[in-house]
């Protein structure tokens, strides 16, 4: 496996998430063989995150001293867990001064990744993200001038073209779409959910290369 898809394997096969606010799973996680402290979030794995990937009635969230335009379902499933994550993020960051500073996320936790993301920049401006990367990317913001990446050095969202979690959600965009896979086909369509649950066998020579 190449380093990318070995991301993706370590998010999918991950099995000591925390489940918090309405039922949100994320990690912190300290590598020390590979000096990280990540911040991970999981995929839907339950009704209440699939009707928060539905719920895309356009809606304010207020991260600290701003606010940005994302969807109702995505704003309250966030708002529901308090900043906890990024919090313990934050004290694991201080902790190990010399790690890599990390945020991953798949599919709604792309989108938890993304506004996580954000509330850094915004609660932590002095805080430099090394590295901020997304697979099965759902778009989530409605505000184009929605940014983040001054504080994130390295940003990655990943879609592939026949997975139609990544057409969601109407009239959002995301920061930018890093495809991997093959092209379009009305006939591979039919295999969206299997397409969007092995990212891990796609290829990312483009992505890796670009820094």
């Amino acid at each position: 496996m190449t380093e990318e898809q070995k991301k993706f394997a370590d998010i999918k096969h991950y099995s000591d998430y925390k489940t918090i606010g309405l039922d949100l799973d994320y990690a912190v996680i300290v590598d020390a063989e590979k000096k990280e402290v990540i911040l991970q979030f999981e995929e839907s794995d339950s009704r209440t995150d699939w009707l928060s990937n539905l719920l895309f009635i356009p809606w304010p969230l207020k991260l600290s001293r701003k606010t940005v335009w994302t969807t109702l379902g995505y704003a309250r499933a966030y708002k529901s867990i308090n900043g906890k994550p990024v919090e313990e993020f934050i004290l694991e960051c201080c902790d190990h001064p010399d790690y890599s500073r990390i945020i991953r996320g798949w599919s709604f936790g792309s989108a938890m990744a993304k506004i996580a993301g954000r509330h850094l920049s915004i609660r932590y401006g002095h805080v430099i993200i090394d590295e901020l990367t997304t697979y099965g990317d759902v778009k989530c913001w409605l505000n184009p001038f929605c940014k983040y990446t001054k504080q994130i050095k390295r940003v990655r969202e990943y879609t592939t073209s026949n997975d139609l979690v990544t057409w969601c959600v109407p009239f959002y965009h995301r920061d930018k779409a890093n495809k991997v896979g093959p092209r379009l086909s009305l006939r591979e369509l039919f295999k969206s959910e299997q397409y969007h649950t092995h990212y891990e066998l796609y290829d990312y020579t483009k992505w890796e290369e670009t820094k």
